[in-house]
């Protein structure tokens, strides 16, 4: 009977698989190893072992970094001389077994990238201006994880202005960013760490690795169970569509529709006839289309020619380079060719039975090294569904800042970087309610309104703002319900105080349309303006009134007219209402046609007239002028009266001409002063009359062709 050895005696010395973990050495046993590795794909590592702790805590394993190794030649005896290929990661599963033999315990490690971290955090954020690179490398430090090696890229990717992380994970918004700029990813591995490698072309992919000793070449021997062999090697074509094409829409040049069409490398018969097109393609230039539909390209072109194959060779590395070769047939040829994904698979059962040959064997898929394998978008593009609620932003010190389109900038209540003045945000569309070649309608909400914003085909990359909602910062501009009839348009003055205002009133009764100017209001008309008041209107002017008619002025007055010059009643109420800033000054309308509202001020009146003034009135034309009143008339003046002209003055009444008078009657001419007259008849016979007459003359001379009769009590000629 043999003695079996205590657990204590167990060693890794010169075994097939070897851990390394912080537990210490020797203290983990490995017995079964399963990877899982390939390109654009996070490896997995499965790794069966015995423990010699009776129980083994979890912080002492998960979230930190072990080493498994597996050997690949045992060298020359020596401890440590022979070659191992190494995988390095991170603990994120430990399984506990049941206990077994020598009092040692069963137990399963799950093993994966440091870069498997970013799946455990997700996030609502906006990426601004940046590359996939620069993107990979924040997170990276972020999650205190080693800098990728991007030297395989050789074609930098163009940044992206304006990109939105959304309710993803850091690895899959990542992974999206990957893909849609043609890049593809995998590790390498070294003792204590892991690496990832990031590439756009073929020249990225790497040489073999140090465990395979600079070898590239592997024997190929179809059925061979022989260690370091290709047992089996399948090539597959398959079918791939013709071309890629795709467009979208700009709306900077809406004449044109960006779009490209890219055709495939690999000849199918008929292969143009399979296009493969899409829209929206996330595209704004014809530069931007060619690139992506390039990539789309590159990727289905991956896909035609793929080798399936197994082997017992332990240096097949993905991301690596090998060239296969046969020596039963050296005529045949092999391109170099890259692993794209392989499974292995190792099984030590030393610990268990003496002399037991491990068992290694491993699947793969490879393409030819010439190949980019330029990934598929698989990744799930996130979709907002509905609108989202945001703030418009800006700089400080402004209330009002849009671009040349209307465009303004948001930020979400979702975004916990959001620097809230616009600077890390792009500009977003607002949808108005008409939009033409310079007309239509031209709102731009303000800094601090809140904004509904909808996204373009659910496109987070894509916002839209359609609406303004008010809340209880931004109220309405009237108390509701109470004025629940009221439909209200105002503005608010730009760095001041003030408003300007449209607002109809709807309430039964009391229907009004109301508008408010802070300053200034203008209106241009091109042809005809008609209004029709059915009832009073009113109009206080607080300073000057101007109206020029550049052809005819007619006014037609039904009633009375009357013109008052200077301040009146009606001027202080109007003037009162207004100053309130409130709706309802028709009231004032209403009583104008009561007397008393209008009492006559005090003012001067000038009218002018460029050439002829004609005035007509039907029966009486009254003139009441309180002091003086004189009249100016360049040449002639004529005064015409159908019936009578009187001219009556209480006091005194100068008639005078500097050349010539003349006094002209058709029939009799009466001077009365008193108790003198003077009557003057048609046929020429004069009269007068009165008390005394007294000529006084230097010379008087009476002629009487036929006769001279003096009568009188008593005549005296002296």
């Amino acid at each position: 009977m043999t003695d079996q050895p205590a657990s204590s005696d167990f060693l890794q010395a010169s075994r097939v698989l070897k851990v390394k973990s912080p537990l210490g050495e020797d203290q983990l046993l490995p017995e079964r190893l399963a990877v899982d590795e390939g390109v654009s794909r996070l490896f997995e590592i499965h790794l069966t072992l015995r423990a010699k702790k009776e129980a083994v805590k979890p912080e002492e394993l998960i979230g930190r970094l072990v080493d498994v190794s597996v050997e690949i030649s045992q060298g020359d005896g020596e401890e440590g001389s022979g070659v191992r290929r190494p995988f390095n990661g991170l603990v994120t599963e430990l399984h506990e077994g049941p206990p077994i033999t020598r009092g040692l315990r069963s137990y399963a490690l799950t093993i994966r990238p440091q870069m498997w971290l970013l799946s455990r955090r997700s996030d609502c954020r906006i990426w601004m201006d940046k590359t996939a690179v620069e993107i990979v490398e924040t997170l990276f430090s972020e999650h205190g994880i080693p800098a990728p090696d991007t030297s395989g890229i050789i074609s930098p990717p163009p940044a992206q202005h304006y990109s939105v992380q959304w309710n993803e994970t850091d690895l899959d918004y990542l992974t999206r960013r990957f893909e849609e700029d043609g890049l593809f990813y995998w590790f390498s591995h070294e003792d204590g760490s892991h690496k990832l490698h990031v590439a756009d072309s073929a020249s990225g992919w790497l040489a073999p690795s140090a465990s395979a000793q600079g070898e590239g070449r592997v024997r190929l021997a179809q059925g061979s169970s022989d260690r370091n062999h290709i047992n089996d090697w399948a090539r597959r074509f398959s079918y791939v569509s013709g071309q890629r094409a795709g467009a979208d829409w700009n709306f900077e040049t809406p004449g044109m529709v960006p779009g490209t069409m890219t055709p495939s490398l690999v000849q199918m018969p008929d292969a143009t006839k399979r296009e493969l097109y899409e829209y929206p393609a996330r595209i704004s230039t014809v530069e931007e289309a060619e690139r992506a539909q390039k990539l789309r390209t590159q990727s289905i072109e991956a896909d035609h020619d793929r080798v399936f194959g197994s082997s017992t060779s332990r240096i097949l590395e993905a991301g690596r380079r090998f060239t296969p070769y046969e020596v039963a047939h050296p005529d045949h040829a092999y391109e170099e060719h890259v692993i794209i994904r392989a499974s292995h698979s190792i099984v030590d059962r030393s610990y268990e039975t003496n002399g037991n040959e491990p068992e290694y064997r491993n699947s793969f898929e490879a393409i030819p090294a010439r190949v980019p394998l330029t990934p598929h978008r698989a990744t799930k593009r996130p979709r907002i569904e509905g609108t989202q609620v945001a703030i418009v932003a800006g700089p400080a010190g402004e209330e009002i800042h849009p671009d040349q389109y209307g465009r303004i900038k948001l930020w979400f209540p979702w975004d916990r970087k959001a620097k809230k003045d616009g600077t890390d945000t792009c500009w977003v569309r607002v949808a108005q309610n008409w939009a033409g070649s310079t007309w239509g309608g031209q709102i731009i909400p303000r800094i601090g309104m809140e904004v509904m914003v909808a996204f373009v085909d659910g496109d987070p990359d894509r916002p839209l703002v359609t609406g303004v909602v008010p809340n209880a910062r931004q109220t309405v501009p009237y108390d509701l319900p109470a004025n629940k009839t009221k439909s209200t348009f105002r503005t608010n003055t730009h760095k001041g105080t003030g408003f300007n205002e449209l607002t109809f009133e709807d309430e039964n009764g009391r229907e009004e349309i109301y508008v408010h100017a802070q300053k200034d209001r203008n209106e241009k008309i091109r042809n005809n303006h008609s209004e029709r008041i059915d009832n009073n209107w009113v109009q206080s002017v607080g300073h000057n009134k101007s109206i020029e008619v550049r052809n005819n002025h007619h006014e037609v007055v039904g009633g009375n007219m009357m013109i008052t010059v200077g301040p009146s009643g009606i001027g202080r109420v109007v003037n009162s209402l207004l100053n309130s800033l409130v709706s309802g000054i028709g009231d004032v309308a209403k009583n104008l046609g009561f007397p008393g509202l209008l009492n006559p001020g005090e003012g001067n009146m000038s009218v002018i007239v460029e050439k002829n003034k004609t005035e007509s009135v039907g029966v009486f034309n009254a003139v009441n002028v309180g002091a003086g009143m004189a009249t100016n008339v360049g040449m002639s003046y004529s005064v015409n009266a159908g019936t009578r002209v009187n001219l009556m003055s209480n006091d005194t009444m100068s008639l005078s001409a500097q050349n010539s008078a003349t006094v002209h009657s058709g029939g009799e001419l009466h001077l009365t002063c008193g108790k003198a007259n003077v009557l003057m008849h048609e046929d020429g016979t004069v009269t007068l009359s009165g008390t005394k007459l007294f000529l006084d003359f230097a010379e008087i001379e009476i002629n009487g062709d036929q006769r001279v009769v003096v009568n009188g009590g008593r005549i005296d000629l002296n």
